[in-house]
């Protein structure tokens, strides 16, 4: 009897930090949507990562397309928060090691799936990495631009 009563317990604080990290999200998309510059380039892939980490939920629980849209999201505040970060000029190298560990991450959400659901995600992976070499080039110039790479 006890067990249960432990067991009932860990579920019960397992939803509720599942609501609350959903309320979080909301904040933060808020907070990024409104901010400017270094900051909403920070705030949006700091919302893109959480996004990710929400559609591969979905994913895990057999919701494709929902988690599908969730990783439309993510990339949108990814391109966003690049931008920001170009436009602002600040926060560029920190922006680009964000966009590699979100590259890292939605490579290995991708290869965890069904084949039928990879292409989409493997896209966005080399979206990510487009959006970097231009970032790269933001900072470095031309003569930084990865070979092969326009």
């Amino acid at each position: 009897m006890r067990v249960r009563w432990q067991v009932a317990g860990w579920v019960l604080l397992l939803c509720s930090l599942a609501c609350a990290k959903t309320g979080t999200m909301a904040d933060l998309k808020a907070q990024a949507d409104e901010a400017h510059g270094a900051d909403q380039a920070r705030l949006c892939l700091e919302y893109a990562h959480g996004e990710l980490e929400y559609a591969n939920a979905l994913f895990t629980s057999g919701d494709v397309d929902q988690a599908q849209s969730a990783v439309s999201t993510a990339m949108e505040y990814a391109r966003k928060g690049t931008k920001a970060a170009t436009s602002s000029g600040k926060r560029l190298k920190q922006t680009e090691i964000d966009l590699r560990k979100l590259e890292k991450r939605m490579a290995d959400v991708a290869a965890s799936l069904n084949l039928d659901d990879r292409p989409p995600l493997l896209k966005s992976v080399e979206e990510l990495d487009q959006l970097r070499a231009d970032l790269i080039t933001a900072m470095f110039g031309k003569s930084a631009e990865p070979k092969g790479k326009s």
